[in-house]
């Protein structure tokens, strides 16, 4: 993606590194939220913190290892999806959700866990690869007067 060039030109000129948010690459044509999940995914390699958010959702991938999300649930949740793309397999724990599982086979061709819920503000997963977590944004109603 052309903008991700931009904001690397930048961050070596500022020798800093961003949080970067993707705004709406994950709607409209498959294709395209494919492919903006596939460069994504490459780009953890590079970058830590690329977020992707939707009117419904912000997701991000989590690299193999153990991670801890904070979460603010006054507007994120309660669904959430720990989603195997773009590996052939994953070995997943979690803990904080309504249905955490221990050392569980997360795959495409197997389980997926979707539609999971939030039990904490705290959420700890354990992943042997990579894996996309996403998370149910919910924005108050726009204003009239906006």
């Amino acid at each position: 993606m052309k903008c991700f060039n931009a904001i690397q030109k930048l961050e070596s000129i500022l020798g800093d590194e961003y949080s970067v948010i993707v705004l709406g690459g994950v709607s409209g044509r498959l294709d395209h939220s494919v492919h903006t999940m596939s460069y994504i995914h490459k780009l953890r390699k590079v970058r830590r913190q690329v977020f992707v958010i939707t009117n419904e959702s912000i997701a991000w991938v989590l690299d193999e290892g153990e991670h801890i999300i904070h979460l603010d649930r006054s507007f994120l949740g309660p669904t959430c999806g720990l989603l195997p793309i773009g590996v052939a397999s994953t070995v997943i724990s979690m803990t904080g959700l309504k249905w955490n599982w221990t050392d569980h086979h997360s795959s495409f061709d197997g389980d997926v866990s979707t539609s999971n819920w939030l039990a904490n503000d705290d959420v700890w997963v354990k992943t042997t690869n990579p894996i996309w977590w996403t998370i149910e944004l919910r924005l108050p109603p726009a204003s009239k007067n906006s």
